[in-house]
């Protein structure tokens, strides 16, 4: 596996634990309620949309790697 893909599946997880946080979490002085709330949503929307990303570029050179040994 790639630093590449490290590095992605390791941020995916940061933005998703971030957005279950902010979700879950009280309400924050920084944030209104709402404000957090959809801050949390759209960070749990966008990490499992990257790591969807990165486990499809590895999968995808997964079978070009075995592709190529045929």
């Amino acid at each position: 596996m790639s630093l590449m893909n490290i590095f992605g599946f390791a941020m995916s997880f940061v933005y998703l634990g971030i957005g279950i946080f902010l979700i879950l979490s009280k309400q924050l002085s920084i944030f209104s309620s709402l404000q957090q709330l959809g801050l949390g949503i759209i960070l749990v929307a966008y990490g499992g949309a990257r790591f969807y990303t990165v486990l499809k570029k590895k999968r995808e050179s997964e079978i070009d790697e075995s592709n190529d040994d045929e």
